[in-house]
């Protein structure tokens, strides 16, 4: 935007409004107003310009003056309402100014649209004014072409920006998209276990918990069944004796068991002697 453009057009609006036939006190505040404003001391402009309003509460060049001066402190909103009062004024020169100067406060606010609304406005009004040959009115017609083309080339640059940043996020989208499917691709290509890492994980901890089980009840089992083939203290049987040495039989000894066994002998003759009597008496005798 032609910055020194606009300086000049608001040195040239302040010096119009030096020009007008006010009648002092209001004159003296608003040459005051325009010398604190060149110096950039923009509030206590802004009160010499107000108190010069309290004399001529009508008048669009202090409006103006006062707009100016907003701008310059950039307070944006108090500049556009200022300037809402100007572009009121019958005299043209001053309207077309402050659709110029609406203009840029509305771009720097953001306001594109109704920028180029205010610029197209201050074209047309400097171009029906009668004498074209006016080097200020031909400046800010200038001015407001330039600064229209400007910002229409800008909203025109923002557009395929934005078109751009909604392609990509559109391609990104795509791309996210395709990733995914080719990840889920490959995991279905996988073992099951191996498709959640997450799951194969818990399952081997319940493997692991589950055979930590079947060991502890395999242990209480095998204990269980030991405790019953042992017998019971008290029926456990004594061992039977073990046998004693061999020891060396003594002569009486051995003489007392052949006296034994003689008797023995002597007794079972006896006895079978008795039987073969006995038997042939039987077979002798005669029924």
């Amino acid at each position: 935007m032609n910055n020194s453009s606009i300086k000049q057009i608001f040195i040239a609006l302040l010096s119009f409004a030096m020009l007008v036939g006010w009648i002092d006190p209001a004159s003296d505040m608003n040459e005051e107003g325009i010398r604190l404003y060149n110096e950039k001391s923009y509030d206590e402009a802004i009160s010499k310009f107000a108190d010069a309003q309290l004399h001529l509460p009508k008048s669009d060049t202090l409006d103006f003056n006062i707009a100016n001066t907003h701008f310059q402190e950039g307070k944006l909103p108090e500049a556009e309402k200022a300037y809402k009062n100007v572009l009121r004024s019958k005299d043209s020169t001053l309207k077309a100014k402050a659709n110029y100067n609406m203009g840029n406060t509305l771009y720097k606010q953001g306001k594109l649209n109704e920028a180029l609304d205010f610029y197209k406005k201050a074209i047309e009004l400097a171009g029906n004014k009668a004498d074209k040959k006016d080097d200020e009115i031909k400046g800010i017609k200038e001015d407001a072409k330039y600064n229209y083309e400007f910002v229409q080339k800008k909203m025109e640059e923002m557009k395929q920006e934005q078109q751009e940043r909604q392609d990509q996020e559109e391609q990104e989208k795509q791309d996210k998209e395709e990733e995914d499917k080719q990840e889920e691709q490959k995991q279905g290509d996988q073992p099951p276990e191996e498709k959640d890492p997450e799951d194969q994980e818990q399952k081997q901890d319940q493997q692991q918990q589950q055979q930590k089980q079947d060991e502890e009840k395999e242990d209480k089992g095998n204990q269980s069944g030991q405790q019953k083939e042992q017998p019971p203290e008290e029926e456990k049987k004594e061992s039977p004796p073990q046998p004693q040495e061999k020891k060396e039989m003594t002569k009486e000894e051995a003489e007392r068991i052949l006296d034994a066994l003689k008797q023995s002998e002597e007794s079972a003759r006896e006895m079978q002697e008795k039987e073969n009597e006995s038997a042939q008496f039987e077979t002798e005798k005669n029924w």
